[in-house]
């Protein structure tokens, strides 16, 4: 694209994720590592640019016109909504990482004291081969599933108590595997840093590619966990300055665009 060439920009296109590493990472691409691309149902990206002046006030007129108007600071604000997304994306909106955790097994696992009619759930989801036992001294009374608990919903780990066997004794302890799953620790992270590359085309087949290497992202607005329609994640924040690029002539140390 020409500099005097004019441009509608309608356009839509994959946006990628990654962490900013100056070391690991190569200036070409905004020293960006651990890139992954998010889904297709990504329904906006936005840069909002906000502009501080300040002015002096002129001592000639007897009016204290302004004489001149100097810029005091620039930031940019980045916008990202999406209808699909993985779990990385979401950890990142809650501060936390997503953590794949393991398939295993666990052995005595302290349950609350229960009452006839309580609902309890295990530490971890997915739970297969469960047996649960009271502390009696000697050989612990086993609950026998469907007379004594019932699983409503294994996979999320929620069960039941029906009835506790006759002199049984608290604590419950429960054994049982579980699957491999992914899990999110929210606010474990004091602040969570991205770059995005946006890959960008228009209906009149314009190209464009940004390059944004930080952005302090985190949730802006609501995420709806129970809604009628799909869940928009949207995550906001403000980019900011890349010291390492700061004489580099395609970034000047905060974000690229190339048109093609």
């Amino acid at each position: 694209m020409q500099p005097s060439q004019s441009m509608i920009w309608d356009g839509q296109g994959p946006v990628m994720i990654g962490r900013y590493d100056p070391v690991l990472g190569r200036p070409d691409t905004g020293y960006l590592v651990d890139l992954y691309r998010i889904g297709c149902g990504t329904s906006s990206l936005t840069t909002s640019l906000s502009v501080d002046r300040s002015s002096i006030k002129e001592s000639c007129s007897g009016q204290r016109l302004t004489l001149k108007n100097y810029i005091t600071g620039k930031s940019l604000e980045v916008g990202l909504t999406m209808v699909q997304f993985s779990g990385r994306t979401l950890a990142g909106a809650f501060f936390g990482d997503a953590v794949a955790k393991a398939a295993g097994t666990v052995t005595a696992e302290v349950l609350p004291a229960l009452q006839p009619g309580d609902y309890f759930t295990m530490r971890h989801p997915g739970a297969t081969s469960l047996v649960i036992e009271d502390s009696t001294a000697g050989t612990p009374l086993v609950y026998v599933q469907d007379t004594h608990y019932v699983a409503e919903d294994a996979t999320h780990g929620r069960y039941r108590l029906l009835a506790h066997p006759a002199g049984h004794v608290e604590p419950l302890r429960a054994d049982y595997a579980y699957g491999e799953y992914t899990n999110i620790a929210a606010f474990t992270a004091p602040n969570v840093e991205r770059g995005i590359i946006f890959n960008g085309v228009n209906g009149d087949g314009q190209r464009a590619r940004i390059i944004i290497p930080r952005i302090s992202l985190s949730l802006d607005g609501d995420f709806g966990w129970i809604t009628d329609e799909a869940a928009e994640l949207s995550l906001k924040g403000e980019a900011l300055f890349v010291s390492e690029m700061q004489s580099d002539a395609d970034y000047g140390g905060f974000m690229r665009i190339s048109l093609m």
